[in-house]
């Protein structure tokens, strides 16, 4: 950003038409924090038509002052679309840019606009309506990957696969066990995802002013049900207290997503090595090397790995960022944009690419089959026996331990083997029908 050689003169909080800051200064406490706010301009909109309702209803805008003031966020909203509302330094914030063209287009409105109004609850309030459409946002493309999830565990229920312990083989398994099981944790990622949302997001701040409300008897539930709020935050120190804390909330359901695509990812490369080959990497999600002809590279799940670490730094940054802090507003928590979009956008690219991934990849059953060595069905064989000879387990345990080398094994024994699991989750019982009806009621 380049820092501008004249002192700035336009800011709402200007007594005099003559106060300036030192423009290097202005570039410091602007930081980035203006090309965040580019994006919440819609929002703030949003919240200011809502808070204009209010004081219509409270007589503080006549009826032709609220339509004035529609008029002017329509024509604000029309120019965003166009690239024509852009901020600059000089703005300082989307609320100041808002504010002074309805005061230099319409008058008295854009002074009126922020009667009892801080920026405080201001920002509070943008900031709340963008978190609930981004998370919105998010649980449809979470469910997306969880479909597209659940239609290969559907395809490949019963094709063999070996299970890891240790890092180690240990027991058999199957591709639809193995899909089913990421299924299974983005739903209970869509959980906290829509738990934090609805509990914590969608509360309405707005009215409590800098923090200390205002001397006026604002109905602000009815505020809260015209902007689309589920309910009204009440205690008006504890809305500018709450900052930080419900972003930190919702990059923490952005975290649980992205451990979910991590252990994914990680499994995608340690079994698309040529020593595992569990699956063809298409040309379409691969990469190669400058060097070797024969690379083929899964680069995307790598950096779903590395922008795990990014999403989960965020979110520690944010934690950061309001300790040791006294209660009320302090300008350090605009620092706290950069991580939270960050954070949502990673996560939204992440679960898209993975997407792509999921959908692309083929499994060598052929080779999968292969590495189903006889010693994985050793603790089969034993549950065999107990059940067939009645023998305890512990001496079932012992006496196909010490024959390992006698095992046998074939492609038709192994299926039915794997479909003898019926408990509920086994590989005979992946419950795949109610998985799908819990993601058709998520959606919802």
């Amino acid at each position: 950003m380049t820092i501008p050689t004249k002192p700035i003169k336009r800011k709402l909080w200007y007594k005099s038409k003559t106060v300036s800051i030192d423009p290097i200064v202005e570039q410091y406490n602007a930081g980035d924090d203006i090309i965040y706010d580019q994006e919440l301009i819609p929002y703030d909109i949003e919240g200011s038509l809502g808070y204009g309702q209010m004081l219509h209803r409270h007589g503080i805008l006549s009826k032709e002052e609220l339509e004035k003031l529609k008029k002017g966020m329509r024509e604000i909203i029309e120019l965003y679309k166009k690239g024509k509302f852009v901020l600059t330094l000089e703005d300082e914030d989307c609320h100041t840019k808002i504010e002074n063209y309805l005061t230099e287009k319409h008058g008295d409105i854009g002074k009126k606009i922020h009667t009892a109004r801080s920026r405080n609850d201001q920002v509070l309030v943008t900031m709340r309506l963008f978190m609930k459409e981004k998370l919105n946002t998010l649980k449809k493309i979470t469910l997306e990957l969880a479909d597209t999830l659940l239609d290969s565990a559907r395809k490949y229920e019963f094709m063999p696969m070996p299970g890891y312990t240790h890092m180690q083989k240990a027991m058999p398994t199957t591709l639809g066990t193995w899909y089913g099981a990421f299924v299974e944790s983005l739903l209970d990622d869509v959980r906290i995802l829509i738990s934090i949302n609805e509990n914590l997001v969608d509360q309405n701040p707005l009215g409590s002013g800098a923090g200390y409300g205002s001397p006026f008897s604002f109905d602000r539930d009815k505020l809260s049900k015209d902007l689309g709020f589920k309910r009204t935050q009440n205690n008006v120190i504890y809305c500018q207290n709450s900052r930080g804390k419900i972003e930190g909330m919702v990059l923490e359901a952005c975290e649980q997503i992205m451990l979910t695509l991590n252990k994914l990812a990680s499994d995608l490369l340690f079994f698309t090595t040529q020593e595992f080959r569990f699956f063809t990497i298409p040309d379409n999600v691969s990469t190669g090397s400058s060097i070797m002809p024969q690379k083929k590279n899964l680069d995307v799940a790598e950096l779903i790995r590395a922008r795990t670490a990014t999403v989960v730094s965020c979110k520690h940054e944010i934690t950061t960022n309001i300790l040791n802090k006294i209660s009320g507003y302090h300008r350090d928590g605009q620092e706290i944009k950069r991580p939270l979009f960050l954070g949502l956008r990673y996560t939204e690219m992440s679960l898209k690419a993975m997407g792509v991934v999921i959908k692309s990849i083929k499994p060598n059953e052929e080779r999968l089959l292969e590495d189903m060595t006889p010693e994985l069905f050793a603790a089969h064989k034993a549950f065999e026996m107990v059940k067939k000879e009645k023998v305890s387990f512990r001496d079932a345990y012992v006496k196909v331990g010490a024959n390992l080398n006698k095992l046998k094994i074939d492609k038709k024994t192994i299926v039915e083997m794997l479909k003898e699991s019926k408990h509920q989750g086994g590989t005979g019982n992946l419950l795949l029908n109610d998985l799908k009806r819990e993601i058709l009621r998520l959606k919802k």
